[in-house]
């Protein structure tokens, strides 16, 4: 009898399984310009193209990837690069079930992201390789498509991708970041030194200041080379410093700093300080 296919929806996430093999995607509506592809198959794949802006990689087993009419082979630590409109396929060239990621991105996305690195950009510049192939980068991206594949909070995850990609379009583009100076940076700084307990988005500083919610990135980039979000999340350290240097328990530290709970606050704090709340703790303990 044949196995019956089973579909869940869960948080926008669609889980396939179907005789071992499953296709997972991750889309959010305060995501728009982002769809995450994560699958276990070796189905093959006819060219095709999409309007996006795509990249992929293996996490298991190994490819050979078509681009234009040139072919590749895709390994571990190569990320495969496709542009908008590019004529395209990758398929599996074992017998294995090749793991893989892909995300797809909105190309003006893409290019509000490259005007953060470049201010002459107008449209998306196309990267001029079809392979990248560098263990750091590849590591990266995995931790990148993890990430937002877990349960991380929305403001989160586009962080993690602004940083990514500011990085990764570097790696093509002339540096050209003048430096902006507005008037209204220090009233956003303000109201984000007031508001720190709250989880402030993109999206809510944008409509607040009614500003371009890039243009608040290439302010904070300009003045201080950090993302909205990162400004926020350093505010909130230093606050749970002051709390944790006054007694108050870990618990309690977490919830005045607006962190979603005890675990969230934990990793943060680790990844800022370099040490654990406990361990930053008992130094102040009488």
């Amino acid at each position: 009898m044949q196995e019956k296919e089973q579909i869940y929806l869960v948080d926008a996430i669609k889980v396939k399984f179907m005789n071992k093999t499953f296709t997972k995607v991750f889309t959010h509506e305060n995501l728009p310009f982002l769809e995450l592809r994560y699958s276990n198959s070796n189905a093959h794949y006819k060219k095709h193209f999409h309007d996006t802006f795509s990249i992929g990689v293996n996490k298991e087993g190994r490819s050979i990837y078509e681009n234009s009419t040139k072919s590749y082979p895709l390994d571990k630590n190569m990320l495969s690069i496709i542009n908008p409109l590019e004529v395209h396929s990758c398929n599996s060239c074992t017998d294995i079930l090749n793991i893989y990621y892909m995300l797809y991105l909105d190309a003006k996305w893409c290019m509000n992201i490259q005007k953060l690195i470049n201010c002459e950009v107008e449209e998306f510049v196309k990267i001029p390789v079809h392979i990248l192939e560098d263990e750091n980068f590849y590591k990266e991206f995995l931790h990148l498509c993890e990430f937002i594949s877990k349960d991380n909070s929305i403001s989160e995850k586009e962080d993690e991708l602004i940083k990514f990609f500011l990085k990764f379009f570097s790696l093509y583009l002339e540096n050209k970041d003048l430096e902006v100076i507005d008037k209204r940076f220090k009233e956003i700084v303000i109201y984000l030194d007031e508001n720190y307990k709250q989880n402030i988005s993109l999206d809510e500083l944008s409509n607040k200041f009614e500003l371009n919610p890039f243009y608040i990135i290439r302010l904070f980039k300009s003045q201080m080379n950090l993302t909205p979000h990162s400004y926020i999340l350093n505010v909130k350290i230093n606050k749970a410093k002051e709390y944790l240097k006054s007694g108050y328990s870990i618990v309690d530290t977490a919830l005045e700093c607006g962190f979603f709970d005890q675990s969230h606050f934990h990793k943060n704090f680790l990844k800022i300080v370099a040490t654990t709340p406990n361990e930053y703790k008992v130094n102040f303990v009488q």
